[in-house]
């Protein structure tokens, strides 16, 4: 951390030339610091101040207008947006994602300024930390790694930040206005006209914030409507395109609307595109994607490169793979010159430095086949000493999940049921495993998860076998869940990420009950863990809004006695699938329906047993918050059953709407037809009716 003096003001003067942004540190009260910043940015327009809770400023803010706030949860609001000045307040909290996406948004020549308090910063409990933790852990328990690795480079000789003494604060150089209808630069105009060659069916642009990409993008639709083209644009809100629509009016004189579309309304849509541009696709479900491929021409996908959202790189070595694969003519384009700042800003290459968001570098494979492989267990500090190490891992989950964020870092470093497996060959990375710890929940706790009255953070596989699957003894075992698994792309189809599993398991015997994984089901992902001896216990009734896909849950027992447990819950997870899959899933594809019906070799569940499992969960729907999507199956069989045995016949008053909801699909029911014009409505009529059934069952 760089010391004040007169060297602060002669950097403003060596910035400015260069459009480079302006870093500083400012600590003190929340009085001392607001008005230090106003002073800094006297001269910019309306600065923004983000921290985990500003309060403190909207207190000011109700005597001024001279600034905007936002919290760490609001702050994907401003992705598409551009400052002049931003404070990021970290005094009760850091989010590495909130620091990454508001020093995309600052101007050339602005201003970026971090607020830390007085004294040991990293003594302070950490508000934000808690969406991190499991239960039971709290913020107050921790000691921060992810603080610690964090200040490490805000005072590396590297960081641009400099601390400014109170008293020689300068307001700095107002910033030349934006200029309208401004040309694109060269390495624009040459992605334009590759655009615009209507050489190839698909067109893949990912580049980093701040090159640009969004006037590219608004200037070529401008120009495609002038020559008389049906284009159209979506993306996933129309929040995203601020900084395309902006330049769209510019270049578009004649008064016209962009033509934006929500990505369900072009899908609901006939028309037949000439080009269609898909902006911020990696927020886009891939199913989507491939949809939207089918409405135009000529498709643009759009995406930042990694560091924000989520990671463009990522998407886009897996996109491309698929569009290749299906015969789609593709070009794969790219921004690299910064236009919002300079270039080699020194605030970018700290930012991409200390969060691992620059280009992601194909890990070398290692060429000694004699080189045995090693692996290794690291848990939350240990990675402060291996910082190369974690460059590495973090690499590769960014080449493989393209969700992973900035604020997975923390996860790791700081989430005390987190640890992580490595796979080296030599000194060379090849696979990476993350594991979190799970279950041996309270029995009090585990009854009110059941009910629906309590979701404790963390527990993702015991949570969801209570609260979804009825499964009254699931919260008591032990788990080890794998959450992220990859393979670096020049390793991968050798065996190597199954190696990992099988060394994983052998370090989880006699401490554990169960591996588990949860993952967007598709069809090549279940064959790796039914090839691992995993078993389906559970099928999401919705789908993932970043894959598109449902999820599914596996386990694979670690005892005889998680054995006889496991073989219960596939039963179970057979039976209600035999009547869901083929009624309330019909949208997946055959090749995934026969992965999802693979069957381990267990006894057959007894019809009484079943019959008994059923009238649990069907209680917990009628007298607590058993979830109605996850009672479909149990409904179905209660009611053919009484139908069977004539103690449902179709002069009942309910008749039809049962009948209804055991054969059509659940998204196909138009409830409203029955008087029930909400959820809330249906839900409690629904509880009433089943409460009914039910009591004609037992009194039988």
């Amino acid at each position: 951390m760089h010391s004040s003096d007169n060297s602060a003001n002669n950097s403003v003067v060596n910035l400015v030339g260069k459009k480079h942004r302006h870093c500083f540190i400012l600590k003190g009260s929340t009085t001392e610091v607001l008005s230090d910043f106003l002073q800094l940015s006297e001269h910019f327009s309306t600065p923004l101040i983000c921290a985990y809770d500003v309060s403190a400023y909207d207190d000011f803010l109700s005597k001024s207008k001279s600034f905007t706030t936002r919290t760490f949860k609001q702050v994907r609001q401003e992705l598409g947006s551009t400052h002049d000045a931003v404070l990021v307040d970290l005094t009760q909290g850091i989010s590495a994602s909130a620091l990454a996406i508001l020093s995309g948004t600052i101007r050339g020549n602005g201003l970026f300024a971090i607020a830390l308090p007085k004294g040991d910063w990293l003594s302070f409990a950490d508000q934000d930390l808690a969406r991190y933790l499991p239960w039971p852990y709290e913020p107050e328990q921790i000691d921060s790694s992810f603080k610690r690795f964090f200040l490490n480079h805000l005072e590396s000789p590297n960081s641009p930040f400099q601390s400014i003494n109170r008293k020689e604060i300068v307001a700095l150089p107002a910033l030349i206005p934006v200029e309208k209808g401004t040309y694109l630069t060269k390495e624009q105009t040459n992605v334009q006209a590759r655009v615009l060659d209507q050489q190839a069916e698909s067109y893949v642009l990912i580049a980093p914030r701040g090159r640009g990409k969004s006037t590219l993008l608004g200037d070529s639709i401008a120009k495609l409507l002038l020559a008389g083209k049906r284009v159209a644009v979506t993306a996933p809100n129309k929040e995203a395109i601020t900084a395309l629509k902006f330049r769209f009016e510019q270049a578009f004189q004649p008064n016209q609307d962009l033509p934006f579309f929500a990505p369900d309304a072009l899908l609901a849509d006939n028309t037949h595109w000439d080009y269609l541009f898909v902006d911020e696709a990696s927020m886009i479900p891939v199913p989507l994607l491939i949809a939207l491929n089918q409405k135009a021409s000529h498709c643009v996908f759009s995406t930042t490169d990694y560091g924000y959202e989520g990671a463009g790189k990522g998407f886009g070595i897996r996109f491309c793979r698929y569009l290749k694969q299906h015969n789609t003519s593709l070009k794969e384009l790219s921004l690299q010159q910064p236009i919002r700042w300079g270039e080699n800003d020194p605030l970018e290459n700290w930012i991409n430095d200390s969060f691992f968001l620059g280009a992601v570098d194909q890990i070398a494979a290692s060429n000694n086949a004699s080189t045995s492989f090693e692996y290794q267990h690291i848990t939350g500090k240990e990675w402060l000493k291996k910082p190369e190490l974690l460059a590495n891992t973090f690499q590769l989950l960014v080449s493989a999940h393209y969700q992973t964020s900035p604020d997975n870092l923390r996860w790791v470093l700081d989430d005390p049921s987190v640890s992580t497996f490595l796979s080296l060959q030599g000194n060379i990375l090849n696979s990476v495993a993350v594991i979190t710890k799970e279950g041996e929940l309270p029995d009090k706790l585990c009854l009110e998860v059941m009910q629906g009255t309590r979701r404790p953070r963390g527990h993702l596989v015991p949570q969801s076998l209570l609260a979804h699957e009825g499964i009254e003894d699931a919260g008591q075992y032990s788990y080890w869940r794998i959450s992220r698994i990859a393979t670096t792309q020049s390793e991968q189809n050798k065996g190597l990420a199954s190696q990992l599993v099988n060394h994983i398991e052998q370090a989880a015997i006699g401490k554990y009950d169960f591996l588990c994984t949860s993952f967007a089901a598709t069809s090549d992902v279940i064959s790796f863990w039914l090839k691992n001896e995993f078993i389906p216990v559970r099928l999401g009734t919705g789908k993932d809004q970043a894959s598109g896909c449902y999820s599914l849950m596996m386990v694979k027992p670690l005892h005889a006695k998680a054995h006889e447990t496991a073989s219960l819950w596939h039963q179970y997870y057979l039976a209600n699938l035999s009547l869901n899959l083929l009624r309330d899933y019909q949208d997946i594809p055959n090749d995934l329906v026969i992965k999802l019906n693979s069957s381990m070799k267990t006894e057959n569940l007894a019809t009484e047993e079943l019959r008994q499992k059923d009238q649990r969960d069907l209680s917990l729907f009628v007298h607590h918050h058993r979830p109605y999507l996850t009672i479909r199956a149990q409904l179905t069989r209660l009611t053919k059953n009484l139908m069977a045995n004539n103690q449902l016949a179709a002069t009942h008053p309910e008749f039809t709407l049962l009948n209804t909801i055991i054969t059509q699909p659940h998204n196909n029911i138009d409830f409203a037809s029955f008087g029930l014009k909400s959820k809330k409505q249906m839900e409690k009529h629904l509880k009433k009716v089943v409460g009914e059934l039910l009591e004609c069952l037992y009194a039988k």
